[in-house]
């Protein structure tokens, strides 16, 4: 918005300059984006008189003009027709820089004396183009009769423009009347209103005006005026409205503009005589109905735009524009004028709809007060009747069907202490209040002092206790407000404890040469098909999770319209994953942390289960002249695990031989922590690998885990013993046991039978043949051992081995072999 600080200087007398008067707005909450000075380059340019105009000699179209400016008399050659003998005119001397009116860009040129058919100018009558007061360049600008000669263009015409950035919820300052109450309170002056028009001599006509949409018509005011003359705007009008960045067209639209810029209420003028019935219908526009806008644009409404209609089509699109039909023109006598208060909410859609943003859209937008409207249509009226004398009000209308009333705020006196950290005292924060024109008074609330406000109605961004204290703030200066430094502790940062754990997690499978990869949440129902080998159905059970009774959780909004379905595993958007990498690399090793969603019952929220799946695929290569390339496997995957659960302290997680529906048969385990299963690991089975479009002879190992089971249940804190300073010993054990008895169980015996000597238990050969008999296989461990307080003896080694020989019987029925 552009505020001419001559026009604001009329309203409050603040004492302030120009840069002032932006400072302290701004530091009120009014945002001053920059200053224009208008006339700041007009250097040798005056005031001057006409005081003769002769017809060239050689030139029909061209007048030598002398021109007075203080005592000097000035010959200017001219070919202005609008130039006259007596008139006072803008006078440029020689060395005047002014813009070129002939240049499509932004050009100064500097005036030089020169010769026009013979007869030397020695200046230039200027027009307001040429002084970049407006475009206009039919002739030269003509001051008023009373403009002081000899005066300097610049203090007589000059002023300072500020434009400030309004935000939505400050539409009260959105005009020259609320930027002089914001300025008049800072200043502690009183805003000087200007005049406006007693209506009561029309007659009320309730049936001039009929609002049919009351929810997006608050209150119609329409006043009829006869006996309008239609003709160009008074100069010093012209020059206001010029300056505040609209262009003058005509008196009484330039009327309706001016209070629009003065008061904040946008108004429109209808010529009474191009409306059917001569009445105005507030109505939503019938579907597909049509309208052509003052921009010769025509319009396609539906029913959820407001327009103003008469008796038989639309006239206007309300709060936005006007029609063509209905505007105003030179033959123009007699004019309804609108004054109106429409649904903000409205009237915004209608402007994005239409792609057609006004100024007076731009103040609908905002929320208006609905009591502005009577004030505005009185001073508008007060201006035509000033500007056209012989100009009558004859009707007048105002329907209001639901008239709002002004709130009141109380606000505990504390809250000023409380919030700001400084108090004032009473006289001040009241005296604050009372020019901000909010009737403080002080009441007792709960036997405590409180201050009560009665809130105007254009002050619709005064709701809480909060905003009063905030106008007592701006007014009296936020800079004003002391230092001081925060007092309190800073509550202690606390980690969550399961992404804590997931990090751990990530950085474990990232050392172990892993690569963590993102996937959607959402997938197509038929990915949890291609988990199933035999048929083209979700499998009974889809990674960890168990084919429930219910469907899975749908997605309301899915990223992609063949997604609907949430993720219950991890799994088919890894083998994907794994599927598409395999085209560009050899070998395939990634991992996911992520959410898995799992139904908890019908309109429930799912259960969000965190989540690991890892897989590996592909071929290992060596640079090594004498190691062969060789395939990725099942072993791969599970030194990977191993290194995880040694990294993140599950010390008792085992792993048993199982079944799954999408892994390879007998080349499937399930991940146990106190016998409660946790996660599955395994080859994937080929059908399932060829399903997601991978070659059937790769094998492709995948694990899915369940992070909260095995932080509850597979972590345990590191138990630290010292170092013993004897020297260890190693003892080899081969146990020979059935072929179906998994290596870790017999493992799982041989660390308790020997503890808590055995500080390694490790697993280093597997054999099977005759010597072990059909259907065994013997399996080597080396287990080193170490006594805190002494050296092994031969007597603990042999009572060690009993112990071990006896624990096997019991446990795996293995024997040891001699």
């Amino acid at each position: 918005m552009k505020v001419p600080v001559s026009w604001l200087n009329d309203l409050v007398a603040s004492g302030m300059d120009s840069a002032e008067i932006a400072q302290r707005l701004t530091m009120a909450g009014l945002e001053a984006e920059g200053i224009e000075q208008i006339g700041i380059d007009w250097e040798k340019v005056f005031v001057g008189s006409v005081e003769r105009v002769e017809q060239h000699p050689d030139a029909d179209r061209l007048v030598l003009a002398t021109v007075r400016a203080g005592d000097d008399e000035q010959t200017v050659v001219t070919g202005a027709p609008n130039i006259a003998a007596g008139q006072r005119v803008a006078l440029a001397l020689l060395g005047a820089r002014l813009i070129d009116p002939y240049s499509e860009e932004l050009k100064m040129m500097t005036l030089k004396a020169n010769k026009i058919r013979g007869v030397r100018s020695e200046g230039m009558v200027c027009s307001e183009k040429e002084l970049g007061i407006s475009s206009e360049h039919e002739g030269i600008m003509v001051l008023d009769p009373d403009a002081p000669v000899g005066t300097p263009l610049r203090d007589y015409l000059g002023d300072d423009v500020i434009e400030f950035e309004i935000t939505p919820n400050l539409v009260h300052a959105f005009s020259m009347i609320g930027i002089a109450r914001e300025l008049g309170a800072l200043a502690d002056q009183p805003v000087t209103f200007p005049a406006l028009a007693d209506l009561s001599a029309g007659t009320e006509k309730p049936d001039l005006v009929q609002i049919d949409a009351p929810d997006l018509c608050f209150r119609y005011v329409g006043v009829v005026i006869e006996n309008v003359n239609v003709e160009p705007s008074p100069t010093w009008m012209q020059r206001r409205l010029n300056a505040a960045g609209v262009r003058p067209i005509n008196n009484i639209v330039d009327i309706t503009n001016y209070v629009m810029l003065e008061w904040g209420q946008p108004l429109h003028a209808f010529d009474r005589n191009d409306l059917s019935e001569g009445r105005i219908i507030v109505r939503r526009a019938n579907e597909g109905e049509t309208m052509e806008t003052l921009d010769h644009i025509e319009r396609s409404l539906t029913s959820e735009d407001l327009v103003i209609a008469d008796a038989e089509r639309p006239v206007a699109i309300a709060g936005v524009m006007g029609g063509v039909d209905s505007e105003i023109s030179d033959d123009t006598t007699t004019l309804l004028l609108e004054s109106a208060s429409f649904n903000m909410v409205g009237i915004r859609q209608t402007a994005r709809s239409q792609r057609l943003r006004t100024e007076a859209s731009a103040r609908f937008e905002r929320g208006l007060d609905p009591n502005l409207a009577m004030t505005a249509a009185q001073r508008a009226t007060a201006l035509i009747l000033e500007l056209c004398p012989e100009a009558r009000i004859t009707e007048i209308a105002d329907q209001y069907p639901a008239p709002r009333d002004q709130k009141s705020v109380t606000m505990p006196r504390t809250e000023i202490k409380r919030l700001l950290g400084v108090d004032y005292p009473d006289d001040v924060v009241l005296g604050v209040l009372q020019r901000l024109d909010l009737a403080p008074e002080i009441v007792d609330e709960n036997g405590a002092p409180a201050i009560r406000v009665q809130v105007p109605t254009y002050r619709n961004d005064i709701n809480l206790k909060a905003d009063v204290v905030e106008e007592v703030a701006r007014i009296i200066g936020y800079e004003s407000l002391p230092e001081t430094l925060p007092v309190g502790k800073t509550a202690p940062v606390t980690i969550d404890p399961v992404l804590e754990f997931v990090r751990g997690v990530q950085d474990s499978l990232t050392a172990a040469g892993m690569n963590e990869v993102i996937t959607y949440p959402m997938l197509d129902d038929n990915e949890l098909a291609l988990l199933n080998p035999d048929e083209e159905a979700i499998p009974t059970r889809v990674g960890l999770a168990e084919k429930p009774a219910i469907p899975f959780v749908k997605a309301l909004n899915p990223l992609r319209s063949e997604w609907q379905q949430m993720r219950p595993t991890l799994m088919p958007a890894i083998l994907r994953n794994v599927s598409e990498n395999l085209k560009y690399n050899e070998l395939v090793s990634v991992f996911e942390t992520g959410r898995v969603y799992l139904p908890e019952g019908i309109d429930e929220l799912p259960n969000e289960r965190r989540t690991l799946c890892l897989a590996i695929a592909g071929k290992y290569s060596s640079a090594d002249l004498y190691e062969s390339p060789r395939e990725a496997n099942f072993f791969d995957l599970s030194g990977a695990l191993s290194h995880l659960f040694a990294e993140i302290g599950a010390s008792n997680v085992d792993i048993r031989q199982a079944s799954h529906p999408s892994l390879h048969p007998g080349r499937a385990a399930e991940i146990v922590v106190k016998n409660q299963v946790i996660g599955v690991a395994g080859e994937v089975h080929p059908l399932v690998v060829e399903r997601f479009e991978i070659d059937r002879s790769t094998r492709v190992s995948i694990a899915e885990i369940d992070i909260p089971l095995l932080m509850e249940l597979g972590l345990e804190r590191f138990a630290y013993r010292p170092v013993s300073r004897f020297q260890p010993v190693q003892q080899d054990f081969a146990i020979v046991v059935e072929e179906a008895t998994p290596s870790g169980d017999v493992q799982k015996v041989l660390e308790d039978a020997t503890q808590p000597l055995a500080t390694s238990v490790r697993l280093f050969d597997v054999y099977r043949g005759e010597s072990v008999g059909e259907g065994n296989k013997s399996l080597a461990f080396r287990v080193t051992l170490a006594a805190p307080d002494r050296a092994m003896r031969d007597k603990d080694l042999d009572k060690l081995r009993k112990r071990v020989e006896k624990q096997l019987k019991q446990q795996v029925s293995g024997t040891l072999r001699s």
